[in-house]
Formats: structure tokens, C-alpha cells, sequence
């Protein structure tokens, strides 16, 4: 997204004593990225972000979706200084890892946090190569992605190999993401759309060989967020007829969207329109309230993009996709995998924040 993501490690930490956003670099008009190395991490912002998220399935059809997510949070702005102790944390990591079954109608979810700058969690500066204990996500030299990932009380793992079918998008403005008025709501924001998955997926303890598409997204910035943001609805979606779609909603407190709501249409072969909030719309359906936290969240939605001739109805394959990562992020949010029909059909994912609590002040 528009995917600032849920990194609010720096407060989850340390409230209160965070430094201004000014403090750190800010993702400023004119931004030029340069692969492999923005890939990596950018130290010198506040917030980044390398996510993953997908639908497989297994020979027989048996349907899953799943995430896995890296964070990572400075805790102080600048190089360190002469007499710093060398046990000062200078950055944290926090991984989630969520795993959907169709069939058993569950999502199950793990999470971990680290402070950087140990073999523990570390990842690095000249292309992506993500590692969070035995979680790890690298780029090869021919260019795929592998990932592995696993929690044994969870019963859950990954091993996949994802290969990019289309080029990288940049979104926004060459990479540039304006996500409110102030210098520094933004975020520099690129995806992979559709990523070729195959692998192991385990569950329980069996193994299911299996394949489908995944989505990639990268962001980082400092201050991202401007006041009165309540939560986002993102979508990213694979239609069937070639094209990839991805929306999101920054939404106030009464529900209304702020004019830097955006999207991106990636035609078929890989060029990109930029969407405006004229350009689309987002029309919530139904609904779903959380057994644990109560939170209500929406259960359905018609998308339609006019302009490209676009008109879906995504719904939810599993009601219930919260996740309530306490114990790393502090945030509860709802991301799961959603169907598409309409004018075309499909398949992706949808991340619901500021349904449980607001996500003012965390970026």
C-alpha cells in the first residue's frame, strides 16, 4: 500500500520516548530507487517492510492462503555515536507468519521479535536477503525469491520458491507513495504482483506439495501516516484475464476515505496506470465481528475500477483471518484471502486495519 503496514514497533517499545519522524530520512517527490540494492534495507528510515502473501493448492485442489511478513524498526535516528554502548539496540525485527486453511475453515498465525544486529534478525543492504531466526527470504542471482518459514506449535511451515512473471511496479510516482499533506507521508512502495509459487506447505504434520500466485510488496518510510487516519482496507489481486489490481483505502474515523486512497492497474504486459480516488471505488459488503476482540469487520466488497472496465465482488475464503500480534507489532488487524468474481475472476488478498483500534500516531 499503501501497506504502512502495522510497524508500531517504535511506540509498542518504547512509548513516549520515540524521536520526532523529522528526526529521521523522509521518502520525498522526485525519489529514485536503484535494484538490487533497494531491495535491502534502508537504515535510515524509521519503518520498512518486505511482505508476502498468496493462495496454493495442492494436487487435489485443497486450498490455502498464507503470509509471511519481515518488520523492521529503527529505534534511534542516525550512525551510532563514539560511546554508544555496543549492547544499545538500534533496530528490532518482527516477523508474522499466517497460514489459512480453506477446507478446515482456520487461520493460524505465528509471530516473533528480535533486535537487530545479532544473528538473530538481520537483513541486508545490497538486495533481499531476510533472515528472523530460521525465517528467511532471499532473492537469487537468477532472480526468484525462496522462502522458509516455520512454527512448530502452530504446526505450520513453508518452503517455497516464488519466480516474478512480471517486472517490478513502482507505485505512485516512480516509487513515490503520498499518503497525506506533510512532507513525509509517503513511502517509497514496489511490488512483485504475481509471483509463480511452488513448494512444501505443511500442516499438522503432513506435507502437501502445491502451487498458485503470490503477491510481493517492499515499502519503507518515516512518518507515513498523517493525523486523522483511523485504518486502511488494501487490497492486491490476480484477475484471470492477466492484469493485477491493487487498492487501498486510507479511511478517517467515520469510515469516509482521504483523497491519498490510490491503486495501481498492471496490465498484461506489466505497464501500469496510476489510480486516483476518482478512479475507483471500494463499497464495503456485509460484515463479521471478531469472537475474541469484538471488532467488526467488513465481509465482502464490491470493487470496480470504471475506467479499465473492471467490476468484482471480492469475498473472504475464511471469515476469520484476525490476527492479534501482541506480542510483536501490538496491533490486531484482519488480512486474509479473498475470491473474485464479476467481470473477470481471480484470486488475492485483503488487509483490514483501524477496526480493532486506531492506527493514529503509529507511523
Amino acid at each position: 500500500m499503501a501497506r504502512m503496514r502495522l510497524l508500531a514497533l517504535v511506540l509498542a517499545l518504547a512509548p513516549g520516548l520515540a524521536p520526532s519522524f523529522q528526526e529521521w530520512k523522509q521518502v520525498e517527490p522526485g525519489l529514485e530507487l536503484t535494484f538490487p540494492a533497494d531491495h535491502g534495507a534502508h537504515p535510515g528510515y524509521r519503518t520498512e517492510w518486505w511482505y508476502l502473501t498468496g493462495q496454493v493448492a495442492d494436487e487435489d485442489g485443497r486450498r490455502f492462503g498464507f503470509q509471511f511478513t519481515v518488520f523492521r524498526s529503527t529505534l534511534a535516528p542516525g550512525a551510532a555515536r563514539a560511546g554508544d554502548s555496543p549492547l544499545r539496540a538500534r533496530e528490532v525485527f518482527a516477523g508474522h507468519l499466517a497460514l489459512t486453511d480453506v477446507v478446515g475453515g482456520r487461520t493460524r498465525f505465528a509471530e516473533r521479535l528480535r533486535r537487530g544486529g545479532t544473528a538473530l534478525a538481520r537483513a541486508s543492504t545490497d538486495d533481499l536477503e531476510l533472515a528472523l531466526e530460521d525465517w528467511t527470504l532471499a532473492r537469487g542471482s537468477d532472480g526468484r525469491l525462496t522462502l522458509a518459514a516455520a512454527d512448530p506449535a502452530q504446526a505450520i511451515g513453508l518452503e517455497f520458491t516464488l519466480a516474478p512473471e512480471k517486472p517490478l511496479v513502482l507505485h505512485g510516482e516512480r516509487g513515490y507513495s503520498q499518503k497525506g499533506p506533510e512532507p513525509g507521508n509517503a513511502s517509497a512502495y514496489v511490488s512483485w504482483t504475481r509471483l509463480a509459487t511452488t513448494g512444501t506447505l505443511r500442516l499438522d504434520g503432513r506435507a502437501f506439495e502445491v502451487e498458485g500466485v503470490a503477491w510481493f510488496d517492499h515499502e519503507f518510510g518515516s512518518g507515513v501516516l498523517p493525523e486523522g487516519v483511523q485504518g486502511w482496507d488494501w487490497f492486491g489481486l490476480e484477475l484471470d484475464d492477466g492484469r493485477e489490481l491493487m487498492l487501498f483505502h486510507l479511511r478517517r474515523p467515520d469510515g469516509s476515505a482521504t483523497p491519498f486512497s490510490a491503486g495501481t492497474l498492471v496490465e498484461r504486459d506489466g505497464s501500469t496506470r496510476a489510480l486516483a480516488p476518482a478512479d475507483f471505488t471500494i463499497e464495503p459488503r456485509g460484515q463479521w465481528t471478531s469472537p475474541r476482540t469484538k471488532a467488526t469487520y467488513p465481509a465482502g466488497w464490491r470493487l470496480s475500477v470504471p475506467g479499465a472496465g473492471i467490476e468484482l465482488v471480492a469475498a473472504p475464503l475464511v471469515d476469520d483471518c484476525e490476527l492479534e500480534d501482541r506480542a510483536s507489532t501490538g496491533v490486531v488487524y484482519w488480512e486474509g484471502p479473498v475470491a473474485l468474481t464479476g467481470t473477470t475472476t481471480g484470486r488475492g488478498y485483503a488487509e483490514l486495519t483501524g477496526y480493532a483500534g486506531s492506527m493514529a500516531g503509529r507511523f
